[in-house]
């Protein structure tokens, strides 16, 4: 039996510890349970996993600890209502700040295994509805994050989901999940498909081939405060650049061995940001321009940007046979 955990919460004797792990300073980081346990919260007395092991339970810590003592997270015995700022929703798995507040709730936390697969996972996930000043839908999601002060953060959407969020009168089809500032106004998302988006140095198509779809928190189209476009991600378009000296660029998504699987190719995309008077292309260098005195041709096909600097010495050239 372990008593008194921590400075910052009440005292806590949990029983049936079978497993620990601590910090340097001897305070307990996490521990796998095998007895009931009621830990008191802001959200109610919450019993941590205890069970014996099934098909589809993670073989994780029941609880874990900051150094200073105060609950990190709670894997839950069963799933249970917990009330947020946007309503009641089920939780397996909840984490906090070290304030106590809620931090993250994900209503599922199955095993996808050769056993459990994600179809078996999904047909346990239930459908939100959620109202928003950019769109009201109804969907699956893996988890909420919130901010400290309980306003939304980030939603994560389940696999295969698809939402229309609109902004400025444009409207996104979402996949992944978007995010939010923190006075619930959008501050990212991640489309669906390919989308055309008009930016200070042109019509740009935003999508990125590569997401990994598990967060919605950094995505490929980032907005500032104020509604404008502070950055995206493109897998389709190149920038032919003429900078201030008169010196040519040409800046792209670029196509590279895989690290994993031999003989594969796969093509990184270029993340561009715009920051007051410049625009920021964030390759293996990072390439910054002056938006008030370099000319700039978003293009999409290799001749197209062959033809933006008409080289002419084709001998001298390497360019066409890199695909450019």
């Amino acid at each position: 039996m372990i008593n008194n955990i921590g400075e910052t919460t009440a005292s806590l004797n949990l029983k049936g510890i079978s497993s620990l792990c601590c910090y340097d300073n001897g305070a307990i980081r996490d521990c796998i349970l095998n007895e009931e346990n009621v830990i008191p919260t802001r959200y109610g007395n919450l019993i941590p996993r205890y069970g014996p092991e099934e098909i589809r339970i993670k073989y994780k810590p029941s609880v874990s600890f900051y150094r200073s003592g105060s609950v990190k997270s709670i894997s839950l015995e069963q799933q249970t209502d917990i009330v947020t700022p946007l309503g009641v929703f089920p939780a397996e798995l909840i984490t906090f700040y070290e304030s106590g507040a809620l931090k993250r709730l994900f209503p599922l936390d199955g095993k996808i295994s050769g056993c459990w697969t994600q179809v078996d996972e999904e047909k346990l996930c239930r459908e939100f509805s959620f109202s928003f000043s950019f769109g009201n839908f109804k969907a699956k999601i893996i988890s909420l994050y919130f901010y400290e002060s309980g306003n939304l953060k980030a939603l994560t959407l389940w696999p295969g989901e698809r939402v229309i969020l609109k902004k400025q009168n444009e409207f996104f089809p979402v996949r992944t999940g978007f995010s939010l500032y923190e006075d619930g106004s959008l501050k990212s998302l991640e489309p669906a498909s390919e989308i055309t988006l008009s930016t200070p140095i042109g019509l740009i198509t935003a999508y990125d081939q590569n997401a990994l779809g598990i967060s919605g928190e950094n995505n490929s189209i980032c907005f500032n405060k104020d509604g404008s476009l502070h950055s995206l991600i493109t897998s389709s378009n190149k920038i032919a650049v003429i900078d201030k000296d008169g010196v040519k660029h040409i800046i792209g998504p670029v196509v590279k061995p895989d690290p994993i699987e031999e003989g594969k190719w796969v093509l990184v995309p270029l993340k561009i940001t715009f920051e007051g008077n410049f625009v920021k292309f964030e390759e293996e260098k990072t390439k910054v321009f002056d938006l008030l005195t370099a000319q700039f041709t978003v293009v999409k096909f290799s001749n197209e940007i062959r033809s933006v600097f008409s080289c002419g010495d084709c001998s001298s050239c390497s360019k066409c046979s890199l695909g450019y």
